[in-house]
C-alpha cells in the first residue's frame, strides 16, 4: 500500500532519506554546526556528503496544530528547494514570531537565509 502511495505521488513527498532523523542526530549538528539567524527563523548547517533535513518548532510557538502546520510550511518550501541546496545537514529552527507571518513571506525568508548562507548551488 504504501508503495502504491509513493508511486502515485512520485517525487512530491519528503522521502525518509532526506529526514535528518533521531534526536542524536539533531544534537550532533546543534553541537557541530554553524548557525545562520534570521528574523522568524534559525539555520543550523553542518557539511556533509548526503543531504539531511530537520525541522524543530519549539512548544513556546503555539498549540500543537499551530506547530504542525508551522513545521508541515517549512517541509513543503525545503521539499521544493531540495535540488538546489548544497549537501550536508541541515536544522531550521521556528522562532515564536513565526506565527505572525504569512507562508509566503516565510518561503521567501527561506529562500533569502538559504542564499545568505550560500548554501544553495550555484546555477550556470
Amino acid at each position: 500500500m504504501a508503495a502504491e502511495r509513493e508511486g502515485a505521488r512520485g517525487g512530491e513527498t519528503f522521502a525518509r532519506q532526506y529526514r535528518l532523523g533521531s534526536n542524536r542526530n539533531y544534537r550532533y549538528v546543534y553541537r557541530r554546526g554553524k548557525a545562520h539567524p534570521s528574523r522568524n527563523l534559525v539555520l543550523i548547517y553542518l557539511k556533509g556528503r548526503d543531504l539531511k533535513i530537520g525541522f524543530s518548532v519549539s512548544g513556546k510557538v503555539g498549540n500543537a496544530v499551530t506547530r504542525n502546520r508551522i513545521r508541515r510550511c517549512l517541509r513543503e518550501d525545503v521539499r521544493r528547494l531540495r535540488a538546489r541546496m548544497k549537501c550536508g545537514r541541515y536544522v531550521f529552527i521556528a522562532r515564536a514570531c513565526i506565527v505572525e507571518e504569512a507562508h509566503a513571506a516565510v518561503t521567501k525568508e527561506l529562500v533569502r537565509l538559504l542564499e545568505r548562507a550560500k548554501l544553495l548551488k550555484e546555477t550556470p
